[in-house]
């Protein structure tokens, strides 16, 4: 007895950082054979082969966005940083003029 329903398996990422931070739902839909009390042992075996396929799937998901999250963080410290150096290098000329 197998019917064909469908898996949703959604995980939500939430940033930490203050606002304007973000958020994102990432959701991967699983055509499966449905498990039941009455479905065959290989019924239940490939439900579950399917659920844990969508888990990677979305794991791959997650962690390409995570990536990409952190490389545009990076950039815009790196970008910071030097704007930070441009500002304070008068700043560090007149302080050693003083000594």
């Amino acid at each position: 007895m197998s019917t064909s329903a469908t898996i949703l398996v959604k995980a939500v990422y939430t940033s930490p950082l203050p606002a304007p931070s973000d958020s994102k739902t990432f959701t991967i839909p699983t055509e499966t054979p449905g498990a039941t009390e009455a479905s065959t042992q290989a019924e239940q075996t490939a439900h579950v082969n399917a659920v844990r396929d969508a888990v990677a799937k979305l794991q791959d998901e997650v962690n390409a966005y995570l990536t990409e999250r952190m490389e545009e963080e990076k950039a815009l410290g790196v970008a910071k940083e030097k704007e930070t150096e441009e500002e304070r290098y008068g700043e560090e000329e007149a302080a050693e003029e003083d000594e």
